[in-house]
């Protein structure tokens, strides 16, 4: 999982990030965001711990071999299938139009 201690705002979208803290509530920079007070709220914009979500991203693939490559292990399933198919149907078309040359 990517990004797993950002929280992001639904409202303003203001992202917390622990390693940067929040200097305008005075939250220290290594705090992570369920160790926040539940009394929290967004710098911007003022909404609630709650109307926080994780900006955490699942990626396929193993997590050791995330950094090799030529950025296709950065891409989550669903990218990895468009990635595949699209390609599938430009071959196609490729071949099909090789008969419009007869």
């Amino acid at each position: 999982v990517v990004g797993a201690d950002d929280f992001e705002c639904r409202s303003c979208q203001f992202v917390y990030d622990p390693e940067k803290g929040d200097a305008v509530s005075g939250i220290a920079v290594g705090v992570k965001f369920q160790d926040l007070p539940e009394d929290y709220c967004c710098p911007t914009c003022g909404a609630g711990k709650l109307q926080f979500s994780s900006k955490g991203k699942v990626i396929a693939g193993f997590s050791q071999n995330q950094q090799y490559g030529f950025g296709g292990n950065s891409l989550d399933g669903g990218q990895k299938n468009l990635l595949i198919w699209s390609s599938f149907a430009v071959f196609f078309l490729l071949f099909m139009s090789g008969y419009l040359f007869h």
